[in-house]
Order: C-alpha cells, then sequence, then structure tokens
C-alpha cells in the first residue's frame, strides 16, 4: 500500500523538483560492476557535483558532466553541459565533446540529472544508440 507521501511524489514526476542539499547528500555508494572502488568513489562524487551545479547554476535543469575515469585527474578534468528542464545537449560542451570522440569507449563516463525525477527519456535512448 502506498503511503500518502509517495503518491504525492509519483504526482510530481511530470513536474521540476529542486535539487535540495539534503538530497546531493544521500547520494548513495553504489559498486558498479567493472569500476575499482575508486572509480565507484569518484562516481559518487560526480553525481553529487552534477546535482550541486544543477541547484546552483542552472535552476535545477539538467546538466551533464562527461568525464573520462582513467584521466590524470578525473574530478578535475571534465566537461560540463547545461541543459533545460527537460534535456540537455551534452556535445554543446567543447571538453565533453572531445572527450567523447577521443576518449577510450570504456572510460568515459556521462553523468546527468531529470528534474522531473523521471528514468531515461527519449533523448537519452537516442544519445545511447548514437554513442555506443
Amino acid at each position: 500500500m502506498h503511503s500518502e507521501s509517495s503518491l504525492r511524489q509519483a504526482k510530481k514526476r511530470d513536474k521540476k523538483v529542486r535539487i535540495t542539499d539534503i538530497a546531493i547528500k544521500k547520494v548513495p555508494f553504489v559498486m558498479y560492476k567493472g569500476l575499482t572502488s575508486e572509480q565507484n568513489r569518484m562516481m559518487q562524487q560526480l553525481t553529487k557535483e552534477v546535482l550541486l551545479i544543477a541547484s546552483r547554476e542552472n535552476n535545477s535543469n539538467e546538466v551533464a558532466i562527461t568525464c573520462d575515469l582513467d584521466a590524470e585527474n578525473p574530478l578535475e578534468e571534465y566537461g560540463i553541459a547545461f541543459g533545460g528542464e527537460t534535456a540537455v545537449d551534452v556535445c554543446s560542451d567543447t571538453r565533453s565533446f572531445h572527450l567523447l570522440y577521443s576518449g577510450k569507449r570504456t572510460s568515459v563516463i556521462l553523468i546527468h540529472n531529470h528534474p522531473s525525477t523521471k528514468t531515461f527519456s527519449l533523448v537519452d535512448l537516442q544519445f545511447l544508440l548514437i554513442y555506443t
């Protein structure tokens, strides 16, 4: 049985949800298959960074970070693309574009947020088909 709170949240899925400092702090540590513990820590940090940038610099709209986890300083050398409420053009950022086309296919990571809290969008699926 759904609680009243979860039903209210489900109704918001078509509306932008503001990113809070609490949400950023709650980003979980995830063990992604094929990544080292250090790379997984970097993924968590980059996910927090996406939310922080979206919250403070882009009105809680979409932001994408593109990163090569095998780079010398992956937490400092990444691309940032700013989008709107429903999409972000990753290639609008020069560094992101460069990483997508010159990075090793297995080490380029793209992280972005969805202001509506939905999962994959049609734009996401199109991006996956083009770049994988």
